[in-house]
């Protein structure tokens, strides 16, 4: 071979080196730390909207007309996209105390609760103590405006001496009274100690 064709194959292969180094230097390289910040901006993204949903350690506390005061508190809760007045809340205490001294503490798995209005619904394994009372059921609501409270589905309720399974009870918060119902056509069941 001569060396004027030693020499043209020689500066051929610098610029096909110098060529793929400037590629994967320059050009390659910024598409993939595009790419990159592109993929890093969407976790991002949905890190920031977890984080807009997603509250932990939760505490509301509001008063009534009568003085009565109702707290309730969660390990977290998530508000609802459509309605940001309501938030779903997991490991959920809550506390009624009335002026009287007398008070009403309930826990469950979750919970519905309306900041608007401290509506609130209890779902799944439920537990309200009040005085010697004592109600276990799956659903438990409370509506303040109308001074109402219901449980429901596997209720079982048991004071000092009684024990009752009834379907649903209703009990007016400012009046203490109760109402017991059976959704069937079958009695209540009542056991005396």
């Amino acid at each position: 071979m001569s060396s004027k064709i030693l020499l043209q194959f020689f500066l051929l292969s610098v610029l096909i080196i110098i060529s793929t180094i400037f590629y994967f230097k320059y050009v390659h390289k910024s598409n993939f730390e595009l790419k990159i910040e592109e993929n890093n901006q969407i976790v991002k993204e949905g890190e920031n909207k977890i984080k807009k949903n997603l509250v932990k350690d939760i505490k509301y506390e509001s008063y009534d007309n009568q003085g009565n005061v109702y707290i309730i508190q969660s390990d977290t809760g998530e508000f609802n996209d459509k309605n940001k007045d309501i938030i779903f809340m997991t490991n959920v205490n809550a506390v009624i105390n009335f002026t009287n001294g007398t008070s009403v503490k309930l826990q469950s798995n979750h919970a519905k609760y309306n900041t608007s209005n401290n509506d609130t619904n209890f779902i799944k394994n439920v537990n309200l103590d009040y005085l010697s009372h004592k109600v276990r059921s799956e659903n438990l609501d409370i509506f303040f405006k109308d001074n109402k409270l219901e449980a429901y589905n596997d209720l079982d309720y048991k004071n000092l001496d009684l024990s009752l399974i009834a379907d649903k009870v209703e009990i007016d918060l400012l009046t203490k009274d109760a109402k017991i119902y059976m959704f069937d056509k079958k009695k209540i069941k009542v056991k005396n100690y």
